[in-house]
């Protein structure tokens, strides 16, 4: 039945196009769509500023950060923000791209193996969440550049795979000025991938003594010359603001680098660390790598010079990984951590599961694996986030002691890790399924919506500095009104440090000694911004108010103040007037 169903897949455009449609629905449903939050906490904000430059008039960090924010992406939905569809529309792109990134999955897979059956195991794989460095996985729960950049970025290397090199880095130019990082990526891989080729001894017939200038190196270093041009030519609006801008010649404070890790995205640039989140997360990337060289020793492309390109993709891949281990470890390089390689680790997981699927199924075409054994790996392939689960259950079904014992004791392990990553996410709040087209409707976001409608644009507040998280807004998205500090505005400074001397000034009157306390523990470091912010005296969170000009102070209850407040309604949040 998979064979026949894979067969029709192939042949039959509206099969293979529902079987999209399908995994972007399991997508759907398994991580949820959410609107508001997360890393769009900064950019919805900046989107709402391209429509109406008149709001956060009054906002330090947005004023300061937006001009840095490197791409055209969110400009492109300035007129749907002015329509009054601004939601809607996100959702229709999310849904769209996701299902545009099955389709490229696919024939990736396809022009890789020529293989049916493994396009359809690794298509369906992925549309399950699987970790890997960084602890992010392939698709994400909402519309960011990167989550757009996904099914163009993939188009780009099928481009390159099929020597189209003039399409592939003309397209790499154009998606650069939508998401930086992510072509950053692509663009190391494919002229890494020259690069090397250029450099490998290259003998006609195998015995001619090496020419350096021999036609196949030319044409190598042809396209790459080339192929960098096209790039140049068509990325350069992003270059040009990039280049221009006063960021590009402003100092880095020494210490920023420390305080953005230590205090929000340690895993974004420890791969060793004390913290088990931290391991944990290393461990999947790991494994991600062990799951490729697995399957490659019985495995390998179609085509010989797919699979050296693919062997120079994750060379590549890897000596971006040591990089980054190096600028951290042992001598810090800061355009590197703002350029927060690690990322490039999603590029190991998305090679490794398409290897890893051919390899199943081809070892149980070739009677390797009885039916039973075949079916135990696919599901820890496909089912397991954690890409250690199918490296132990492959270690169990080779085990040839007990091998009647093998598939159970296969499925209890399987079983195991899920019930214990599952318990992980559901404690850690890293799992909320659900569809919020138009965000979370919780007393926050309420709150948000009361300063909105009954204060003037130009307002400023003071609110607790930590309310933030994957699916927990800021307070400038939903209220679009200005705050003195937050504790998430780090993730944005990560990219952009030149705001971090002002943010530190505000945030230690915020909540004083927690910088000093921070540690790459982002939950415990949430914890005591919260405790911090709340010790404070009423005259503490007064003086702050009148020191930055703020108009109103958000307090959670059962904290007061001897201030007006305004009519609201919301039993865990109140809004207080500032008397300046």
């Amino acid at each position: 039945m998979f064979l026949q169903l894979a067969q029709l897949c192939y042949t039959r455009l509206f099969v293979r196009h529902a079987l999209f449609l399908v995994c972007t629905l399991i997508t759907l449903g398994v991580l949820g769509y959410h609107f508001g939050t997360f890393d769009q906490f900064v950019h919805i904000a900046f989107l709402k500023k391209y429509a109406d430059p008149t709001l956060y008039a009054n906002d330090a960090f947005i004023n300061a950060m937006w001009t840095e924010n490197y791409s055209y992406f969110w400009y492109l939905f300035v007129p749907f923000r002015r329509a009054g569809i601004l939601e809607p529309v996100l959702f229709g792109v999310y849904v769209l791209t996701t299902y545009l990134a099955f389709w490229k999955l696919w024939d990736l897979s396809l022009l890789l193996f020529n293989y049916p059956p493994a396009a359809l195991l690794s298509t369906l794989a992925f549309a399950m969440p699987h970790l890997g460095f960084a602890g992010f996985p392939i698709f994400e729960f909402s519309l960011l550049n990167r989550t757009f950049a996904l099914p163009f970025t993939l188009w780009i290397l099928i481009f390159y795979l099929k020597k189209r090199y003039g399409l592939a880095f003309a397209l790499a130019g154009l998606l650069f000025n939508f998401h930086v990082l992510s072509v950053n990526f692509v663009m190391a891989m494919m002229v890494g991938d020259l690069g090397l080729r250029f450099l490998q001894d290259e003998r006609a017939g195998g015995e001619a003594p090496l020419r350096l200038f021999s036609p196949s190196r030319a044409n190598t270093l042809f396209n790459l010359v080339s192929g960098f041009l096209i790039f140049l030519l068509l990325a350069s609006p992003v270059l040009l603001w990039r280049f221009t801008s006063p960021a590009a010649e402003a100092e880095l404070n020494p210490e920023w680098f420390s305080v953005v890790a230590r205090g929000s995205l340690f895993n974004l640039f420890y791969l060793i660390s004390p913290h088990v989140h931290i391991i944990f997360v290393t461990l999947s990337g790991l494994s991600t790598l062990a799951l490729y060289f697995l399957a490659r020793r019985k495995t390998q492309a179609h085509s010989p010079e797919h699979e050296r390109s693919i062997r120079n993709f994750l060379v590549v891949v890897v000596v971006i990984l040591a990089v980054q281990a190096v600028t951290v470890l042992i001598y810090p390089i800061n355009i590197i951590n703002q350029l927060q390689v690690i990322r490039v680790g999603m590029w190991a997981t998305i090679f490794s599961y398409l290897y890893f699927g051919h390899y199943i199924v081809q070892r149980w075409q070739a009677g390797r694996w009885q039916l039973a054994d075949t079916v135990t790996q696919a599901a820890a392939y496909v089912i397991s986030p954690l890409p250690f689960a199918p490296l132990v259950v492959w270690g169990l079904l080779h085990w040839e002691r007990w091998r009647r014992a093998r598939i159970m004791l296969s499925l209890a392990v399987l079983g195991g890790l899920l019930a214990v990553s599952i318990g992980i996410v559901l404690n850690l709040r890293l799992w909320q399924p659900g569809i919020a087209i138009y965000g979370p409707n919780t007393t926050w976001e309420q709150i948000q919506m009361c300063a909105r409608a009954q204060t003037p644009k130009e307002a400023v507040f003071l609110v607790p500095p930590e309310k933030w998280w994957l699916y927990t807004s800021e307070w400038r998205v939903f209220s679009e009104r200005s705050t003195v500090v937050t504790h998430s505005e780090l993730l944005m400074i990560a990219l952009a440090p030149t705001y971090y001397d002002e943010w530190k000034n505000r945030f230690v009157e915020a909540a004083p000694g927690v910088i000093e306390k921070f540690d790459g523990d982002f939950f415990a470091n949430q914890r005591m911004v919260k405790e911090a912010f709340y010790r404070l005296p009423p005259e503490a969170w007064l003086r702050l108010a009148h020191t930055y000009r703020a108009d109103y102070i958000v307090l959670e209850q059962p904290h007061t103040l001897d201030l007006p407040a305004l009519n609201c309604g919301n039993p865990d949040y109140t809004i207080y007037e500032v008397i300046q």
